[in-house]
């Protein structure tokens, strides 16, 4: 069986500020707008991939251990230079956890924080 990565659907507790971090922050574009089952998706695409924005479903408990969440833990995309973009995403406000480093030898890193709780990391591997 063949698989391709359609999507990441990530529930926001802000669908509108988390719709205008990607947009803002990585250039996303809002392709589709839709109501779903009474609630509003957003499409953004980011780069080659997708992700699916929504709020919480009214008939939904809270976040809990009952296994609803808010977002995802971790997006990874891959850069060109991650100092450039380091710098570049410092100068639109991104609040990275720490400065770009090797892990290893040809992988270089960054982590910023997005809505929700959801990690970014930036890589480059040689």
């Amino acid at each position: 069986m063949a698989l391709t990565l359609d999507h990441v659907h990530m529930r926001c507790q802000d669908l509108q500020a988390t719709e205008d971090f990607y947009v803002n922050m990585f250039g996303g574009e809002v392709v589709a707008r839709l109501q779903v089952r009474g609630n509003t998706l957003v499409r953004v695409k980011v780069g080659d991939m997708f992700l699916a924005l929504s709020p919480k479903r009214a008939d939904e408990p809270e976040p809990n251990e009952s296994g609803i969440h808010w977002g995802a833990y971790e997006l990874g995309f891959l850069v060109e230079d991650v100092d450039q973009a380091f710098e570049e995403l410092s100068a639109k406000g991104a609040q990275f956890l720490g400065p770009p480093m090797e892990v290893r030898a040809g992988v270089k890193i960054a982590f910023l924080q997005a809505p929700d709780g959801v990690k970014i990391e930036i890589l480059h591997r040689d």
